[in-house]
């Protein structure tokens, strides 16, 4: 594994948070997360760097969105079968929560070298986004969530991302946000669900028709503290998870590996520190490389890149 601070601090943005990942056609590497003062300050802004395929080392952060007296959040890129590059966004009112963020979205032409004016994507105070889309044939699906009502859902495309749709309320009983989709096998999509409350545990959700309906959540054994969590299919066919697996607190941050959801292994802590470590995004790319990025104590967002075998290896050395 190789680990190691994906930015160097940042003095106008001393607070940093909510990291994910995207992937270009030619193996390049973008990440964009939120920073400012301190989280919900009017100052926070959208960041993103790069690394070129065959690089080792990332680009210096960049302001990708900036809506001054507004702060900003939850960035999630999306590639379109067009060329273009999407990066949605939230934008909340001054002064105002996330119940009142509002979610939009700009697009880049050259692979995010550049881009185009912020547009709003729909007129829904606190839909909120967080998790990478899952392409299907003939659709897209971006998982969202409404920070008011604390229940996710599914934003819908089947154009290509030209218009979307919302699909109905996903629902639990504590509250659940921040849905992580994986494709099972032909059929069946699986949903993992950010809990309310501490204490709490992931929820899990399936759908058979391609997203368009859930089955009633139900409870995991795997505890979650009200944290961020990623789920990932690798090219081997096994499951991936990054998460906290505490009931409370944000430390340890974890890998876990299944081959199936009733073989969930033993955790595999990649930090075990006091602090926070929280809000992991995994992505895959085509080389088998498995890269995570997370929150390291809300001063610097941390990247790691492994393979298979390193985690086939230390899975092992953790039962």
């Amino acid at each position: 594994m190789i680990s190691q601070p994906l930015h160097q601090p940042l003095p106008q943005q001393p607070s940093v948070h909510c990291a994910t990942l995207g992937a270009l056609p030619d193996g390049t590497l973008l990440a964009a997360w939120f920073g400012g003062t301190r989280e919900l300050a009017s100052d926070v802004v959208i960041l993103g760097a790069r690394l070129e395929a065959g690089q080792a080392k990332w680009s210096a952060p960049e302001v990708l969105v900036a809506v001054p007296g507004h702060a900003l959040g939850q960035p999630v890129f999306l590639p379109l079968a067009d060329g273009r590059l999407r990066l949605f966004c939230n934008v909340v009112p001054p002064g105002e929560r996330w119940t009142s963020a509002q979610p939009h979205f700009q697009d880049s032409a050259d692979g995010g070298r550049s881009w185009g004016p912020l547009q709003s994507l729909l007129d829904y105070p606190g839909l909120m986004f967080r998790s990478k889309a899952l392409r299907l044939p003939g659709r897209i699906l971006l998982p969202a969530y409404d920070e008011r009502k604390w229940c996710s859902r599914m934003l819908v495309s089947e154009d290509g991302g030209d218009s979307w749709r919302l699909g109905e309320p996903i629902v639990s009983p504590p509250g659940n946000i921040h849905a992580c989709l994986v494709e099972l096998d032909g059929e069946r999509l699986l949903a993992y669900l950010r809990s309310g409350g501490q204490g709490g545990v992931i929820w899990r959700t399936e759908s058979r028709d391609a997203g368009e309906s859930w089955t009633l959540p139900q409870p995991t054994s795997i505890p979650n503290p009200n944290a961020g969590l990623d789920l990932i299919r690798l090219h081997s066919g096994y499951l991936l998870l990054a998460c906290n697996p505490v009931a409370r607190g944000r430390t340890p941050l974890a890998l876990l590996r299944a081959s199936g959801e009733e073989d969930w292994g033993q955790p595999l802590p990649i930090e075990a520190g006091s602090g926070e470590y929280s809000y992991p995004t995994l992505l895959q790319s085509r080389d088998g490389l498995i890269h995570l990025v997370y929150t390291w104590r809300r001063e610097r967002i941390q990247y790691a890149r492994f393979d298979e075998g390193w985690l086939q290896r230390n899975l092992a050395t953790a039962i």
